[in-house]
């Protein structure tokens, strides 16, 4: 199905309705959420280059570098030369990395929980939850 014009300002009320609540999640975080995509994409995947974490989180090779290199000295990541190609250099997460992605995501998961216990209604609960089925097509559509 085509987006209708029937109702022009949707993507802009669900703009606005997101926005905030990203903002939520990423506030109660310690760490950007740049740090937070390549923690996420290192977990994803067993080895991963600058370049692919550049494309995957959308930024460019410039912040992933300042990005690893602070990552790197926390001990969230390292750096590893490729085995067969020397001059190739793979990021993997750590098991502190994995821990700190752990203790990262659940902070914003438990600051939206605060604001929709604090916020909504059981009307409003089970709207939302009924929605949720369509906002995981948005999602798959935007991957």
């Amino acid at each position: 199905m085509q987006y209708s014009p029937e109702n022009p300002d949707l993507p802009q009320l669900l703009f606005d309705a997101l926005s905030p609540l990203l903002n939520l999640m990423h506030s109660a975080r310690t760490i950007s959420p740049g740090k937070i995509g390549i923690l996420r994409t290192l977990a994803a995947e067993e080895h991963v280059s600058a370049t692919q974490l550049s494309r995957a989180i959308g930024v460019s090779q410039q912040a992933i570098s300042l990005s690893t290199k602070e990552l790197e000295s926390l001990g969230l990541i390292e750096r590893r030369k490729d085995e067969s190609d020397r001059r190739k250099l793979w990021f993997h997460l750590t098991e502190a990395g994995h821990r700190k992605l752990e203790s990262e995501v659940e902070m914003g998961r438990q600051a939206l929980k605060n604001a929709i216990g604090n916020e909504l209604s059981a009307e409003e609960l089970k709207l939302i939850h009924h929605a949720l089925p369509a906002l995981a097509k948005i999602s798959k559509a935007a991957n």
